[in-house]
């Protein structure tokens, strides 16, 4: 699959048993359904192992605006985290696959209050 947000190309990862996802050869970002998130939020160092792309690079493909799914070319909804708002991620309105960029994955799994402050800073994401 092609990633949603540059030329790269989306490899499959695994991580135990129960994650399989799909990691940007060039970004890093990951592509996943609802089911595999939370067994990666329960999965211990699965942030360090799965979301190893650069925090930085991720924040900038953050700003990108109307990205296509990867599996399915329906256009995805931006979305902010309902607990942690600072967080920006995609969804798929379809098949419900998600895009996390670089390093929101990580931020997601800790919910810290450093994240709350962010959540005030950054506000939620316009509709659009």
């Amino acid at each position: 699959m092609q990633c949603p947000k540059c030329p790269g190309t989306l490899e499959e990862k695994t991580y135990g048993r129960k994650i399989t996802v799909h990691r940007c050869s060039d970004c890093g970002g990951l592509w996943c359904k609802p089911d595999v998130l939370l067994e990666m939020k329960k999965e211990w160092m699965s942030e360090a192992v799965l979301d190893s792309g650069d925090p930085k690079l991720g924040e900038a493909l953050d700003q990108l605006d109307d990205i296509k799914c990867p599996e399915d070319g329906t256009l995805m909804e931006k979305v902010a985290d309902e607990r942690q708002i600072h967080i920006w991620y995609e969804s798929c309105p379809t098949c419900d696959g998600m895009f996390f960029d670089a390093g929101e994955f990580t931020d997601l799994k800790y919910d810290t209050l450093m994240d709350r402050v962010r959540g005030f800073v950054k506000g939620r994401r316009p509709e659009g």
